[in-house]
This record gives structure tokens, C-alpha cells and sequence, in this order.
């Protein structure tokens, strides 16, 4: 813990107190961009860029600019100097000073032009470079971390020339990035499980399943670590190398060697102990994975299940007291989940106004000959109330296996067999949703795609929409397996 702590203040010994203050006003948003534009000219062309062309460049591309004001900003000017910063020179000036005063850029004069010019420490280089990719819609391609160490360590198994320690280097780097892949995948997937509580529409649970979870969590990380970059695959072949350089004592020789060039300072006695350390790092990594990816089947089969659950119980709704009843409910928990008393407040109060009592009776064929025989409903057996000794969660899991069961493979498949009848490919528009039901076996018929006894294959032909059997659903085509 010391240890830690002793980080943490070295790293506010390297920021400035006052980094992140930008950030704190109501200009954030024109700052932000402001340092986007910039990053955006370091990532382009500029090593060395100009002050003179960074500020043009903001009045051309920051649109925000004109929606800066200086009610957060602390500054001492005459009225005078408030009419020049009102203008938008003034404001972009103003702005590059800001991102000087905090830390956030240098300013340097070029001793032959005496230009003024824009550099950026190292830190905000990496913080500017992950706003970026928070905030970026691009998808990135995924990157094979599997599959590059295993080619990477083949081929340099293969040589074993001069390069054989930077490669383990690189291998020990991309099995850390790796697992930390993989936890990302995991919180993602608990993200929106959490998150399907809140919803109590069915078209904004299948935007989150298909839409989003699907198309940025599932086919991009997910699918690619069960197919061409398997675990399962190059596992052994990783390993085994590995053992191979250990075991074998030329080779491990060659490594230390080669890891005393890149540390001179080091002893040999701590370079063996880095390589082993390292080796034994990927080994072990990888001898785990096979569970951790286990873990996340089932958090991706539990997503699916109760998202499945979740659209059919707001399909099956009736229009019953009961089903009021729960209509009534859903909407008190929506708005309990915004965190707003005074929504709530005002819900219990309409209920309570509107609840009344009214005296029920009923007439039949005796009821209208004399003489009139008036009848009372006498009070049934109420049903019994029993108490259920086991873990709740036990009748929960019951129920949901139940309604799981009804969706079997065979009727989803045979579904799929009776829409392709002879054909050997069909858009999502030639299957027919006569009903629900139709609409389940179709999601689950996406899902199981990459089963073993899946018969076709599923492709995303692009992110329109297809208005088929009164639902909204994505394009998607489906093409039999030879």
C-alpha cells in the first residue's frame, strides 16, 4: 500500500495542481475541443506547431468557440481588454493561455524566427490520446493478441536470432494488454445487465442487445476470441515454445545475453530472473484464460437469457387489473431509478386519488321474471399462503428455465429450416413474424449462430432497419452452410 501511494504522489508531482480545472467550469466542452484540434495537428503532420497556426486553426474547425464566456474565468482586465476578448481572437488567445497556465501545452520561441510555437508534455500527449478514444465513434479493427504472440514467438523460434529477448518483451506487453481485454469484456457485459433492469420498453432492450451490445461488445471482442483468435487454439503451441526456450539452456543463455545489452546496468543474476519471471508470466496467463473466458460465456449466456425474458415479459403484459397493476409499477420504478422525489411523490399521490371502491353486482335470466330472487356471491376458500423454506432464487432460476424451455433448439432450428424451405440463402424480410413467437426464434436463431448444430451462417448486410410482421428488426442475412 505504501508502495502504491508513493505512485500515485509521484504522479501529481509530474501534473500540475491545476490540470484538470479546465474542466471544472461551464468552457469544458470548448476546451475539450480545443486540445482535440490540437492532438489532431500533432497526430496529422506538425512535430512543431506554430501558435500563430493553432489559433487559426480554432476559429476555422472549433465550433464552440463563439459559446465561450469568462463567468468562471479568473482574470483581471480593463473594460477595454473585456471588449477585445469578447471577439473571437480574444477568446481563442485567451483559451491558449488557459491551456499554458494549467499545464496542458508549452510555449517556445524558435531562436532563428522568434516564432512562437506549441509543444505538448508527454502526459498530455496520453491523456488527449484517450479522450480520444472514449469519445471516438470509429470502430478500431480488432487486434489478434492471441494469435500475433503465437506468430510471433514461431517465427522467432524459428530464427532465434538477435531479437529473441525484444519479442518476449512484446509478448509479456500484449498477454498484460490481453487480460485486461478480457476483464474489459467482462464489466462491459455487467454493464448492460445492470442496465436492462432500467428498461421497461422492448424496442430499447433490443436497440441495447443489437444495436449496441452486439455490434460493440460481442462481434467485435467476443466472437473473434471463440473463432480465428482461440484461446483454445494456439494455447499449446504458445506454451510449448515457452517451455522450450526455459528448458533449453543455449537459448535462455541468448536471451539473458541479450537482455544484458538492453540493461547494461543491470546483473546478469536479475536479467535471468526478468526472463523467467516473464516467461512464466505468459504461461500462466495463458493456462488461466480458459477459464476466465469461461466466465464470460456465462455472463454473455445470462445476458442473453434474461434480455430474452425481459422482451418476453413486456410482450405477454395483459390487459387485466393485474396487468394495470403492473403497468402502474413500472412506472414508478422508472422514475424511482431517476432519482426524482417529486416524480414519485406526485405518482403516489395521483394513485391515491384515483383509487376507489365500488359495490359489484351482477344479473342473470332470474333476474328479470318475478318473483325477483335477489342473490349474494358467497366468499370463496381463500388460497392457501405457505412458506417457502428454500432460497428464493431457486424459484426465480425455475421459472426462467421454464420459459427458456419452451424456445428449444429443435423448434428455433426447425423454425430456420421451414423459412429457408429450398433456398440456399434469405434476407430477415422472407421470414415470416405472424406472431411473438416468431419474433423469439428469429433473436435466437441470430444468437445461436456460432453453435455447433447451426446449419447457416448470419451476416449484417449494413445498419439499415427492416419493417417486417409489425417489428423493427436489423438487416441481417442468413446463408446455409454447405
Amino acid at each position: 500500500m505504501v508502495y502504491f501511494y508513493s505512485k500515485i504522489m509521484n504522479l501529481f508531482d509530474i501534473i500540475p495542481g491545476n490540470y484538470f480545472s479546465l474542466f471544472a467550469g461551464k468552457n469544458r466542452a470548448v476546451y475539450l475541443e480545443s486540445l482535440l484540434v490540437l492532438y489532431n495537428l500533432l497526430e496529422s503532420e506538425e512535430s512543431y506547431i506554430k501558435k500563430s497556426d493553432f489559433i487559426k486553426t480554432l476559429k476555422d474547425k472549433a465550433k464552440d468557440i463563439e459559446s465561450f464566456t469568462y463567468e468562471d474565468e479568473e482574470f483581471d482586465a480593463t473594460q477595454d481588454d473585456a471588449l477585445l476578448l469578447n471577439t473571437l481572437s480574444g477568446k481563442t488567445s485567451f483559451i491558449v493561455r488557459r491551456l499554458e497556465e494549467t499545464g496542458w501545452i508549452d510555449i517556445m520561441m524558435d531562436p532563428d524566427t522568434f516564432e512562437e510555437g506549441i509543444i505538448l508534455p508527454q502526459y498530455s500527449i496520453i491523456i488527449l490520446k484517450a479522450f480520444k478514444d472514449i469519445i471516438s465513434d470509429e470502430e478500431s479493427p480488432y487486434v489478434g493478441f492471441v494469435h500475433s504472440t503465437y506468430s510471433e514467438l514461431k517465427l522467432e523460434d524459428e530464427e532465434q536470432d538477435d531479437l529473441m529477448y525484444s519479442t518476449l518483451v512484446r509478448c509479456y506487453e500484449t498477454t498484460k494488454k490481453l487480460k485486461v481485454e478480457l476483464i474489459t469484456i467482462s464489466h462491459s457485459i455487467r454493464i448492460f445487465q445492470n442496465r436492462l433492469s432500467k428498461l421497461f420498453d422492448t424496442n430499447r432492450v433490443l436497440h441495447d442487445y443489437f444495436d449496441v451490445y452486439k455490434n460493440k461488445i460481442s462481434d467485435r471482442y467476443y466472437h473473434p476470441l471463440k473463432t480465428f483468435d482461440s484461446v483454445t487454439k494456439f494455447k499449446r503451441p504458445i506454451i510449448k515454445i515457452l517451455d522450450k526456450w526455459l528448458s533449453t539452456g543455449e537459448i535462455r543463455n541468448k536471451l539473458i545475453a541479450q537482455g544484458m545489452i538492453n540493461s547494461p546496468n543491470s546483473d546478469k543474476k536479475d536479467v535471468e530472473s526478468d526472463v523467467i519471471e516473464k516467461i512464466n508470466y505468459i504461461t500462466d496467463t495463458y493456462e488461466k484464460l480458459n477459464a476466465t473466458i469461461n466466465s464470460i460465456d456465462k455472463e454473455n449466456n445470462a445476458y442473453t437469457k434474461s434480455s430474452t425474458n425481459k422482451i418476453l415479459y413486456l410482450n405477454n403484459n395483459d390487459k387485466t387489473i393485474k396487468g394495470y397493476l403492473e403497468n402502474i409499477m413500472k412506472i414508478y420504478a422508472r422514475n424511482i431509478n431517476s432519482n426524482s422525489t417529486r416524480n414519485v411523490t406526485t405518482i403516489l399521490s395521483k394513485m391515491q386519488d384515483s383509487i376507489y371502491f365500488y359495490e359489484q353486482g351482477y344479473i342473470n335470466s332470474d333476474s328479470l321474471t318475478l318473483p325477483i330472487l335477489r342473490k349474494i356471491r358467497e366468499e370463496g376458500v381463500p388460497m392457501e399462503i405457505f412458506d417457502y423454506d428454500g432460497d428464493p432464487s431457486d424459484l426465480l432460476n425455475d421459472f426462467l428455465d421454464q420459459t427458456s424451455s419452451i424456445y428449444t433448439d429443435d423448434k428455433v432450428y426447425g423454425f430456420m429450416l421451414e423459412a429457408f424451405g429450398d433456398k440456399e440463402e434469405i434476407g430477415v424480410a422472407d421470414i415470416p413474424l405472424v406472431n411473438f413467437d416468431a419474433l423469439i426464434c428469429l433473436i435466437l436463431a441470430i444468437i445461436k449462430k456460432d453453435d455447433e448444430n447451426c446449419f447457416y451462417y448470419v451476416e449484417q448486410v449494413d445498419r439499415s432497419r427492416i419493417h417486417t410482421g409489425g417489428y423493427i428488426v436489423p438487416n441481417f442475412k442468413f446463408i446455409r452452410k454447405e
